[in-house]
């Protein structure tokens, strides 16, 4: 986790690394900010889904028991009724009776010995019930009425026959829902209109004999009229299902195979009171509900691209919202990256000709915080280097210059060129031509080292110093002392400060050779790699230690130029005066093993072009 999390952090800075301040302001705070915006929208989003989800289904649920009770009402009324007829005894007297033919002789036979008319009360009062029918099974003349203009079949035997008679005398008693479709059929003659019927067998107490057949008929309308109440758009549709599976009515866009579902055996079987109110099916969500056993199943189909369209709604605006605060942030964090990046910035434009050598660089200080205390810092930066610069860097350049020239007088302080020149000519017209290129070759390291007080010289003319230089040693140390000069050609006009190969090269003489009697090799190698100038100064004398090579560097300047030899004095004023010079472009580095020799390497940056 930590190693992502690096990684991640690599690619935004990766990412950010050309950004201004500005920028990079806007950038991290919406970098923060739009994930937190995000994740707070998502929920909201997600909740107000969920809730309008739930509040769809738990709408729709609440259709479908209302429209499952109220049909239910019906049914129970209907049911009441037929309970009433059954048991009253004065319909039971007429259905039992053993002398159907004197009771036939009686026209009205039904309103003079049953209740009739309270029971047609009753069915005006209701208004939904259009037909009522009673056919008893001993023989007795049927009742037969139809408000509607609907005419029922006349003869039992006709009914017998029928499946909706069967089906009554195998329920024992209960009853059985029927749809009639307008025309003829196996219940009417002539049925005026679409009906909704009850029919039942009625039994004797033992349920045992039959006595009766009762059939009551509903205007389908009543039933329509409630499913419509429960459709809100016109793809949506219902279908009402007897506890058998049977379709009573339907009303709006049904699917077949959800309705083949609902009244196929495995739906059925299934407990009502644990059966799923909602489900969903292919691409619809259904709600059914069955509030009593026997009683009707009411089944409303809702397309899923219905709820979607409020649903997304509901996605749109909380997207909507995000877009808005993030836009909007932009012109604030503008404001914000504006007061911060605008004093960062002039401060970065002094910076800028500060680093270009003007030392008199100030920027105002306009506020108390963070920002304001870099700029007054900065500010007493600058007049701390430039008191600094005025007060140390001038003074130490004289006074390395000054050593320098210190360090030139040392070489030959007594001498004068005519002097030399005198020796010359004298020696060389005595015939002692040794001894004259000796003198010779003495005057011109003088001249070189003197001459015309420059600092700074080609590689070449450091070479012919060297080489005069150790022509005159050798003088000295007759055949003991042998070397060897190897500087390439390509580097001869390079500019480098005098005197920096020359004291190392004293240094291995007097150090390396003169206390040994076996004599020495003096090697100087000069070469260009890459960018820089190698110089090396390699002998094969006594060698130091470490402790030896420390005090090189450590000598103190009240005893710099307390003798007459230059020796470790002069090799720690070639290093300050590269450091002067250089800065951190170069490198001096000393490696010697006692009895196996020396090794100076000095490696100077850029060609030496910058001395120029």
């Amino acid at each position: 986790m930590i190693r992502i999390k690096e990684m991640l952090m690599k690619r935004i800075d990766r990412l950010t690394v050309y950004f201004n301040i500005r920028q990079k302001i806007i950038f991290y705070v919406y970098l923060v900010i739009s994930p937190i915006l995000i994740l707070i929208t998502t929920f909201i989003l997600i909740s107000n889904y969920k809730d309008t989800k739930n509040q769809q289904i738990e709408a729709d649920s609440n259709v479908v028991r209302s429209l499952d009770k109220s049909i239910g009402v019906i049914q129970t009324e209907l049911s009441d009724l037929s309970v009433y007829i059954c048991i009253n005894s004065d319909i039971g007297a007429i259905l039992t009776n053993g002398r159907p033919e004197e009771l036939n002789e009686d026209s009205r036979l039904w309103y003079n010995r049953a209740p009739m008319k309270i029971i047609q009360d009753i069915i005006a009062l209701k208004g939904y019930i259009k037909t009522m029918a009673i056919y008893p099974e001993n023989g007795v003349n049927s009742y037969l009425r139809c408000i509607d203009s609907s005419v029922h079949l006349s003869d039992i035997e006709a009914v017998r026959q029928t499946d909706t008679y069967k089906k009554a005398v195998e329920m024992k008693g209960d009853i059985v829902w029927k749809r009639v479709s307008q025309g003829s059929g196996s219940i009417y003659q002539a049925n005026y209109a679409d009906k909704i019927v009850m029919c039942r067998e009625i039994f004797d107490m033992s349920k045992k004999e039959k006595l009766g057949y009762l059939v009551l008929g509903v205007n389908e309308e009543k039933y329509i009229d409630l499913c419509k109440n429960a459709i809100q758009q016109e793809n949506e549709g219902i279908v009402i299902l007897s506890c058998e599976g049977s379709e009573l009515t339907r009303y709006g866009t049904v699917d077949e195979k959800i309705l083949s579902y609902i009244s196929s055996e495995e739906y059925l079987k299934q407990d009502h009171k644990k059966r799923a109110v909602y489900f969903e099916h292919d691409s619809y969500n259904v709600f059914c509900s069955q509030e009593q056993k026997k009683g009707v199943i009411v089944c409303k189909m809702v397309p899923k691209s219905n709820s979607d369209k409020q649903l997304n709604n509901i996605i749109i605006t909380p997207i909507l919202m995000l877009i808005g605060m993030l836009v909007g942030l932009w012109p604030l964090l503008e404001l914000i990256s504006n007061i911060i990046s605008r004093p960062l910035q002039r401060l970065c434009v002094a910076m800028n000709k500060f680093q270009g050598g003007d030392f008199n660089q100030q920027v105002a200080v306009e506020s108390r915080d963070e920002i304001g205390e870099v700029t007054a810092c900065f500010n007493q930066m600058v007049l701390s280097i430039k008191e600094l610069i005025d007060r140390n860097y001038v003074m130490a350049l004289k006074e390395k210059e000054s050593e320098l020239s210190a360090l030139q007088a040392q070489i030959n302080p007594h001498f004068l060129y005519n002097t030399l020149d005198s020796l010359y000519w004298r020696t060389q017209s005595e015939g002692n031509d040794e001894l004259a290129e000796d003198i010779l070759a003495l005057s011109q390291l003088f001249r070189l080292v003197l001459g015309q007080g420059k600092g700074i010289i080609p590689v070449r003319m450091e070479k012919e110093l060297i080489a005069n230089y150790l022509h005159i040693q050798k003088m000295r140390f007759n055949k003991r002392l042998k070397f060897e000069i190897n500087i390439d050609e390509d580097i001869m006009e390079e500019f480098i400060p005098k005197l920096i190969l020359q004291p190392f090269v004293e240094n291995a003489i007097v150090h390396g050779f003169e206390n040994s009697e076996k004599g020495g090799f003096l090697k100087i190698t000069g070469k260009r790699q890459e960018n820089n100038l190698v110089f090396s100064i390699r002998d094969n004398g006594i060698g130091m230690t470490e402790e030896q090579i420390a005090a090189i560097w450590n000598v103190e300047d009240s005893k710099r130029y307390a003798g007459q030899r230059i020796g470790r004095y002069a090799i720690k004023n070639v290093r300050e005066r590269l450091e002067l010079k250089y800065r951190e472009d170069f490198s001096l580095m000393i490696t010697s093993r006692p009895s196996e020799g020396t090794e100076v390497t000095i490696v100077l940056g850029g060609f030496g072009t910058n001395m120029n």
